[in-house]
């Protein structure tokens, strides 16, 4: 099965929306190289910018000849407002405030409600896209996605971080989808 690994500001909310910088960005830091339709081949600096775990990971770093998207790529995705990405292998997501697991939550929430969720022991108010979803979802309005990364394979370095940080006057996480 493959995934991928997303980066996006801390907060779903942050206003930073400048798609064109952010290509600038990661052009410039070396993560991205050449743009094919619309994604971009990994860069000269994506291993220095990305650590992989484990002893040997098998990366496919250009298109295979049959022109599937079975290749570590990386796409730059926009959204007017939060949007949350859950997957097959999302963890149960947590209240902010009181940390309270929302065990049945496929049939609780709706990824695209928008609207505040009350939380059942401490009675915080919360948009779904705020919640805790601890690295197995998550959600934004810009986000970064490496295609081809299975949940907790790699994650971003800190100079990644920091260059995104620096462009957006933001925080950022990362999260994977499978």
């Amino acid at each position: 099965m493959n995934g991928s690994m997303y980066l996006t500001t801390e907060n779903p909310d942050d206003a930073f929306n400048d798609l064109t910088a952010l290509s600038a960005c990661l052009n410039d830091i070396g993560l991205t190289g050449e743009k094919i339709s619309d994604y971009f081949l990994c860069g000269s600096q994506f291993a220095q910018l990305i650590t992989f775990m484990g002893c040997s990971p098998h990366l496919v770093l250009t298109p295979p000849d049959d022109g599937s998207e079975n290749f570590c790529h990386i796409r730059l995705l926009q959204f007017d407002q939060p949007k949350l990405l859950t997957g097959q292998q999302t963890a149960p997501p947590r209240c902010p405030a009181c940390r309270f697991r929302i065990s049945d939550w496929k049939n609780t929430l709706k990824a695209d409600d928008a609207n505040d969720w009350d939380c059942p022991k401490c009675r915080q108010q919360t948009s779904v896209t705020h919640l805790d979803w601890r690295q197995s979802g998550g959600a934004g309005k810009i986000l970064i996605e490496i295609k081809n990364i299975f949940p907790g394979e790699a994650v971003p370095v800190d100079k990644l971080l920091a260059a995104l940080k620096n462009l957006s006057g933001n925080n950022w996480k990362y999260f994977y989808i499978a």
